[in-house]
């Protein structure tokens, strides 16, 4: 396979070296500091989508880092201008037929299982996002240890999945709360709330804003930093019970994507990771394919082409 032209001029002078692995949508980098990073660039588009192909391809990388004792730190950027991973397929989830497809569960539970390795890896990651981090992309970066946000004005996070008559389905309902905190976490969702990379820092969803041409050099420092082992036990263990006794998120009758998720927040965060995930992943499933998701799906990409 042929690595991508578009490669990220900000490698050379910051100790990255030629030695790297070439696969279709995603190159791999490793510095003299033994911090590996992992480049996507999605051929023959403009942004990087999370379609089956790129999920397949992202579980390749992890599994050669995660055997590759070389590697002391991990982190993820991305060679498109104002775009860190657009998000999920819509084009594939806008033509399910009905809930609870099979083909679906096949997609979800595979970008599931992709992110459960890149939080398990035996040493630290780090999103570096400069531009667009939204759904699945946001939802790649809250797997990861910490996350900073560059200074492009494409900057944004967030988890926009209920416009669209869905929730977030790899990982977000969970991962979001115990990084943000349940009322933070519940204005997200219920109001499709996202965040410029200052108020990103300030609301707990990144570590630091650092000038997008320094961002990577500052990443591969970053990621070293001691305590990342005590930020991924926090995320994986319930919402501490006095958090979850102070706010419990209002769950309405309607929309069905706004009910599921707020009850995904009060249900999903009183258990381990793993099982809360695998509670959203039903949910998920239980709205993708159905009438109202496919009609918000294609009213999307009618605004868009107009």
């Amino acid at each position: 396979m042929i690595c991508g032209e578009n490669s990220l001029e900000t490698l050379a002078g910051i100790g990255f070296v030629v030695h790297h692995k070439c696969m279709n949508a995603i190159r791999r980098e490793m510095n003299t500091s033994g911090v590996a990073l992992l480049i996507f660039d999605q051929p023959n588009s403009r942004a990087n989508i999370l379609n089956l192909a790129l999920w397949q391809e992202f579980r390749q990388a992890l599994g050669e880092c995660q055997t590759d004792s070389s590697i002391r730190g991990l982190v993820l950027a991305s060679a498109k201008p104002g775009i860190f991973i657009a998000g999920a397929d819509l084009k594939f989830l806008g033509a399910l037929p009905a809930p609870n497809d099979p083909a679906a569960r096949e997609f979800m539970e595979f970008g599931t299982a992709t992110l459960e390795l890149l939080e398990t890896l035996p040493f630290p990651t780090c999103a570096a996002i400069d531009g667009a981090a939204l759904g699945g992309g946001l939802e790649v970066a809250l797997a990861c240890d910490t996350r900073l946000v560059g200074t492009h004005p494409k900057v944004e996070l967030g988890l926009p999945e209920t416009r669209l008559g869905l929730i977030p389905g790899w990982g977000g309902t969970q991962r979001l709360p115990r990084i943000v905190g349940l009322p933070l976490a519940c204005e997200m969702l219920a109001n499709t709330i996202s965040f410029p990379a200052e108020e990103a820092c300030t609301r707990g969803l990144a570590s630091a804003v650092v000038q997008s041409d320094k961002l990577l050099e500052f990443a591969q420092r970053h990621v070293l930093l001691e305590g990342w082992q005590s930020l991924r036990e926090a995320k994986r263990l319930p919402v501490p019970k006095h958090e979850r006794n102070r706010f419990q998120a209002p769950v309405p009758s309607a929309p069905a994507a706004i009910r599921e998720a707020m009850v995904l927040l009060n249900t999903g965060t009183e258990l381990p990771l793993p099982e809360a995930i695998r509670l959203e992943t039903e949910a998920f499933l239980r709205l993708a394919g159905s009438e109202e998701s496919r009609r918000r799906i294609a009213e999307f990409f009618s605004q868009k082409k107009a």
